[in-house]
């Protein structure tokens, strides 16, 4: 069939009468109309795809910084009009006669950090059609779109947490912060012997169990300040050396303020095994009841799940025969834990490499390991691992 047209079209060029000059006279409007409307068709298609994607990101852009609260709701509706304005700048001179009026709707629900913002961008584009459509009496292209964004933080996502914090007898050691304090000062005479005579300032050393306390408070106040309802966030420790006992495990729960006042009264003794500390850690957080406490509070059945277990040292073997059961025990934990869900953060504090080396494998990914040489470095390790597992959700939902 292509073949024969292409005949007769070979023919009607060769042909020396007025057929084709009539023919073509006829043809050529509908050829110059139709190919008009193709490409007024393509403009629209193009301008729909490109205000789509500048209003997404303007809801998008927008959400993000309310629940960031670098913007204020007054200003809300401002910051996405320009965010959109500058996103559709360059299209402008792509198409002719080109205008682009977005309606800026902002609203809120819950209260405190749970407040859900939600951002809708309703745009009506418009730009010329070509000569022969305006000709036909179609002057312009008008196309509709809405880009909507919602946001919140993990706040009202709920988790469940447990710190594996060791213990052992160098956590007492020093952590190479120094502070000062004020001592008596103790004078001697002939005649009175030693007695009190004013205060002096002295330079010590601060152990690494007081700079884990802290880092421990940072880490669950982060925590808190997310959940201030005690509804979506649920916490537990377990702290560990060769001799871990009942008294060594905080229970998992809604009150958060209970680890801080565990981790305050830890002392540092002993020798180092995290075996059953890990067990327990893990047993906590996937639990059947673990899950109901969620489900009677937040309506949720699958909480994230979350182990952070940290070390200054290395296992003492656990086993008479020297050959590391401790570290091999805790990995079996840490794998089955991983199998069932959980994210493990792992924090070496001043470690040796066997120490570092077991960290490294319980971890849940490289991103999820950090090793600290330092107070101030196993202090922010705690405040990421924090924000990380408290992190602002953005999602589009149209």
């Amino acid at each position: 069939m292509f073949n024969s047209t292409i005949m007769k079209i070979a023919k009607l060029l060769r042909t020396e009468d007025g057929n084709f000059t009539m023919l073509a006279a006829l043809m050529l409007p509908v050829l110059i109309v139709g190919g008009s409307l193709a490409l007024d068709t393509s403009n629209a298609l193009s301008m729909k795809v490109r205000l789509q994607n500048a209003a997404d990101s303007a809801a998008l852009a927008t959400t993000s910084q309310l629940a960031d609260e670098n913007i204020t709701e007054s200003q809300a509706k401002d910051y996405a009009t320009k965010f959109f304005a500058a996103q559709i700048s360059s299209d402008v001179n792509s198409f002719e006669g080109f205008t682009a009026t977005p309606t800026v709707t902002v609203s809120k629900s819950g209260s405190g950090k749970k407040i859900v913002w939600k951002v809708d961008v309703a745009v009506v584009g418009s730009q010329q059609t070509t000569v022969m459509a305006r000709f036909a009496g179609k002057n312009t292209i008008d196309v509709s779109i809405n880009g909507t964004s919602e946001s919140a933080r993990d706040g009202s996502n709920p988790l469940s947490m447990m710190l594996v914090l060791d213990r052992s007898g160098s956590m007492d050691w020093a952590s190479g912060r120094t502070t000062t304090e004020t001592r008596t000062k103790y004078c001697y005479s002939y005649y009175r012997g030693r007695y009190e005579c004013g205060t002096r300032t002295v330079e010590v050393d601060v152990p690494k169990i007081d700079v884990l306390k802290e880092a421990v408070a940072d880490l669950t106040g982060h925590i808190a300040e997310s959940d201030p309802t005690d509804e979506y966030a649920r916490m537990g420790a377990v702290a560990y050396n060769s001799d871990t006992r009942d008294s060594d495990k905080q229970s998992i729960s809604w009150n958060k303020s209970d680890i801080i006042t565990f981790a305050n009264s830890l002392e540092a003794t002993g020798g180092t095994n995290s075996e059953d500390a890990m067990a327990w850690a893990a047993d906590q957080v996937t639990k059947p009841t673990e899950i109901n406490a969620h489900y009677s509070k937040n309506g949720t059945k699958k909480p994230h799940k979350f182990i952070v277990f940290m070390t200054d040292g290395e296992n003492s073997t656990g086993s008479s025969y020297w050959d590391n059961y401790a570290d091999r025990k805790t990995l079996e934990h840490c794998t089955s834990a991983k199998n069932n869900e959980v994210k493990i953060f792992t924090v070496a504090f001043q470690a040796p490499q066997r120490g570092k080396e077991l960290l490294s494998a319980c971890a849940s990914g490289n991103d999820f390991y950090y090793t600290a040489d330092s107070a101030d470095e196993l202090k922010q390790a705690f405040k990421d691992i924090g924000e990380e597992a408290v992190q602002m959700v953005t999602r589009l939902t149209d």
